[in-house]
């Protein structure tokens, strides 16, 4: 299988996946099952100032007991579930995204410039992730978010992944 194949069905067992959370606790499952490599994310609480609390993650850790032998391949299998969007699926988001709320519309080359910049963002994220962040966004804001909102939304969801392929990774 070529690598584009290899990002092809990454990116495709991602978005079958119902969740960005659902798709990292299968991940996790899975490591352990086949590989004998357990990872966890450890998290704070967070209070912000306009209320209430969120679960932060903040590091993750492998486990002892893993499987050395096995990290590298453990590391291999995470980092796929990095990859991001193609081009054209974050843009068709964009465009439900823009369907579904106000102050979207542009002119025609202001749309234009800002689908590249958008699309250009939700492309540094795992597939899933972007998709669940338009989707979310879609559900509950008002107004077509700002670049720093459509990024904080992504990185909320993306953060406990990325900290297991890093943990992965330097395990390796």
């Amino acid at each position: 299988m070529t690598v584009a194949g290899d990002e092809a069905a990454a990116r495709a067992w991602l978005l079958a996946q119902p969740s960005p959370e659902q798709a990292d606790k299968a991940l996790l499952t899975s490591l352990q099952s086949s590989l004998g490599v357990e990872v966890t994310v450890e998290t704070e609480l967070r209070f912000p100032v306009s209320g209430g609390y969120r679960v932060q993650p903040v590091g993750a850790r492998v486990l002892p007991g893993s499987k050395a032998e096995n990290l590298p391949q453990a590391a291999s299998r995470m980092r796929a579930a990095l990859t991001g969007p193609t081009k054209d699926q974050a843009e068709d988001w964009l465009v439900m995204l823009q369907a579904a709320t106000a102050g979207g519309r542009k002119s025609e080359a202001g749309t234009a410039v800002a689908l590249e910049l958008y699309a250009g963002c939700l492309m540094r994220f795992p597939a899933d992730v972007a998709k669940a962040a338009c989707m979310k966004l879609a559900m509950s804001a008002t107004w077509f978010p700002t670049l720093a909102e459509l990024m904080d939304t992504c990185e909320a969801l993306a953060s406990s992944r990325r900290l297991l392929a890093h943990a992965l990774e330097q395990a390796a």
